[in-house]
């Protein structure tokens, strides 16, 4: 991985600890607008920081009546495309607070570096064994 990859990685990282605490607001940062994402039951797309809160807000509101407490990245694919766009795939497992799995999820996020720092820009969820792997041709 590159030194650029791996400060994708611990973005991205820090991401999933923001998302964990299942407040809206420690997560809106990391999204630049406009944004889309993308589920197999549809495609949002949203124009301002509050529609990102407003959509991140019911994620969390139904993983808290799920009792979620925790997500594992059982796989993570980072490839930087150019200086200024990458893609993060990764394969995650959600956890109750009995420890119990909650379910098992792929995702994969278009990332745009913004002012230097790195923000997601498409968040596309998918089935958790169709993540996109590291490009070794990329180097």
């Amino acid at each position: 991985m590159s030194r650029d990859e791996e400060t994708i990685a611990r973005f991205f990282n820090a991401y999933v600890q923001a998302f964990q605490t299942l407040e809206p607001r420690s997560v809106t940062s990391y999204c630049d607008v406009p944004c889309m994402f993308i589920t197999p039951q549809r495609v949002r797309v949203m124009t301002s920081p509050t529609e990102v809160e407003s959509l991140l807000a019911g994620m969390m509101s139904a993983l808290k009546a799920r009792n979620y407490s925790r997500s594992e990245i059982v796989e993570m694919g980072v490839n930087q495309m150019s200086d200024s766009n990458a893609l993060v795939s990764v394969s995650r497992v959600r956890f109750n607070t009995n420890g119990q799995e909650l379910e098992r999820l792929g995702e994969t996020y278009t990332l745009r570096k913004v002012d230097k720092e790195w923000k997601i820009v498409v968040a596309m969820v998918h089935d958790p064994g169709a993540i996109l792997p590291p490009d070794a041709n990329m180097r």
